[in-house]
C-alpha cells in the first residue's frame, strides 16, 4: 500500500512538472510571437536586419528571443517523448510551440535565425508519420486511451460547471431564507440603516398615494356619490400611507437582504474556483476544443450573433432593461445619466477587446474562420 502511494504521488509530481514545462515554453512561444508582431510586421525574426529602434531596444529583444527560444528547444526536447499524456488543449499548446521552433534552423546557431528549405516537404513528412502511427501495434491501446481521456474530461467538465452555477445559486439560497431574511427582520426595526426607505421608494410611494386620491374622488363622481370630506379624505389617505411605507420598508429591507446573499453567492463561487483548480482547467480545455471545434461558418455565425446582441449598435434597450433590473435587485436609484454613460462606454471597450482577441489570437488558430467572418459582415 505504501509503495503504491509513493508510485502515485511520483506520477503525480511528474505530471505536474511536465504541465508547468508547458506552460513555460507556450509562454516562451507566445513572447516570440509578439516579437515577430512587434519588430518584423510578422515575419520570422531575422538579425541582420536593421530596425528602427535604439540598439539598446533593439539588444534586448533579440537576448529575449534567443532566450525564449532556446526554452522552447529545450522544452520540446521533453516534452515530444511523453506527448501521449497530454489533453486535447496542452496539444494545441505543444503544436504552437512546434510550430515556432519549427521557423527557425534549429541545427545552427548562426546570427540569422531564418530556415533553409527543406529536402522534403514538411507536410508529405507529416503524412508519413501519421501512416507509421496507424500502423504501429500500440495505435489501438492509443486510440482507447485518447477516448477514456476524453470521457473523462466531459466528466469533470460537466462535473465542475454544474458545480459552478448550484453551489453559489444554494449557498444564496440558504442563507437568505434560513440566516439573512430572520436577522435583517429581527433587527430592522431597531436598526434605522435597515429599515431607511431609499429617496427613489419615497418617490414612487408618494406618485401612488397621489393616484389613490385621484381614485378615490374618480370613483365617487363616476357613482354621483358626494365627494368625500376633508377628514375622511384624510383618514383613507393616511390608512394608504401606511401601508405605503409598509411596502417601501420591505422592498428596502430586500434589496438588503439581495446584497447579503449575493455576497454570499460570490463567497460559493469562489470557494469551487479555489478548491477546482484542475477541473477548471479541464473545463477550460474542454470548452476550447468544444469552440474551435466548430465549424468557420459556425464559428463566424456565433461570433457575428455575440457582438451583435452585446457589443453591437442594436442592444442599447437590452443593456436598459438589464440596468435596471440590477438596480431594482440591489435597490439602487435607477439613474438614466448614469444608463446612457455606461452604453456608451461599455460595449465600445468590449467590442474593442474582441476585435483585438480576433486579431491576436482567432488570426493565428483559426483564419479561414477570420475570412468567413469578413464575408458574412459584408468584407468589414
Amino acid at each position: 500500500m505504501a509503495l503504491r502511494d509513493w508510485m502515485g504521488t511520483f506520477g503525480k509530481a511528474r505530471s505536474s512538472d511536465l504541465v508547468m514545462q508547458l506552460e513555460r515554453a507556450y509562454e516562451a512561444a507566445l513572447l516570440i510571437q509578439s516579437i515577430e508582431i512587434e519588430f518584423f510586421a510578422d515575419r520570422p525574426v531575422r538579425t541582420d536586419l536593421e530596425l528602427s529602434v535604439p540598439r539598446q531596444v533593439r539588444g534586448q529583444m533579440l537576448r529575449r528571443f534567443r532566450v525564449a527560444l532556446q526554452l522552447c528547444r529545450e522544452s520540446l526536447e521533453q516534452l515530444l517523448p511523453r506527448r501521449h499524456e497530454l489533453d486535447s488543449q496542452q496539444q494545441r499548446q505543444l503544436q504552437l510551440i512546434e510550430s515556432v521552433e519549427a521557423r527557425y534552423d534549429s541545427r545552427s546557431s548562426t546570427a540569422s535565425f531564418s530556415r533553409s528549405p527543406d529536402l522534403i516537404p514538411r507536410s508529405l513528412m507529416g503524412a508519413v508519420e501519421r501512416v507509421r502511427q496507424q500502423l504501429d501495434p500500440e495505435a489501438e491501446a492509443t486510440v482507447v486511451a485518447g477516448f477514456r481521456r476524453k470521457r473523462n474530461t466531459t466528466l469533470v467538465s460537466l462535473r465542475i460547471l454544474l458545480l459552478l452555477v448550484l453551489v453559489p445559486l444554494l449557498m444564496q439560497q440558504a442563507s437568505r431564507s434560513f440566516v439573512i431574511s430572520p436577522v435583517v427582520d429581527r433587527f430592522a426595526p431597531h436598526v434605522p440603516f435597515l429599515s431607511y426607505t431609499k429617496p427613489q421608494l419615497e418617490e414612487a410611494a408618494v406618485e401612488k398615494l397621489r393616484i389613490y386620491k385621484a381614485e378615490i374622488e374618480f370613483d365617487a363622481l363616476l357613482k354621483g356619490s358626494v365627494l368625500p370630506t376633508n377628514e375622511e379624505l384624510h383618514q383613507a389617505l393616511a390608512l394608504r400611507a401606511e401601508e405605503l411605507k409598509l411596502e417601501a420598508d420591505s422592498q428596502s429591507t430586500r434589496a438588503i437582504k439581495n446584497v447579503i446573499s449575493d455576497g454570499f453567492a460570490m463567497l460559493g463561487f469562489a470557494l469551487v474556483c479555489v478548491f477546482g483548480q484542475e477541473e477548471i482547467r479541464v473545463l477550460r480545455g474542454f470548452i476550447d476544443e468544444l469552440v474551435y471545434g466548430l465549424s468557420d461558418s459556425a464559428k463566424a455565425f456565433a461570433i457575428i450573433l455575440f457582438t451583435d446582441i452585446f457589443v453591437g449598435f442594436h442592444s442599447p434597450e437590452g443593456w436598459t432593461v438589464l440596468l435596471d433590473g440590477v438596480a431594482n435587485h440591489l435597490g439602487l436609484p435607477q439613474r438614466e445619466n448614469f444608463i446612457l454613460l455606461f452604453i456608451a462606454t461599455f460595449p465600445v471597450i468590449l467590442a474593442t477587446i474582441f476585435k483585438y482577441w480576433i486579431f491576436r489570437y482567432l488570426n493565428r488558430v483559426s483564419p479561414s474562420s477570420v475570412a468567413t467572418l469578413r464575408n458574412m459582415n459584408g468584407g468589414g
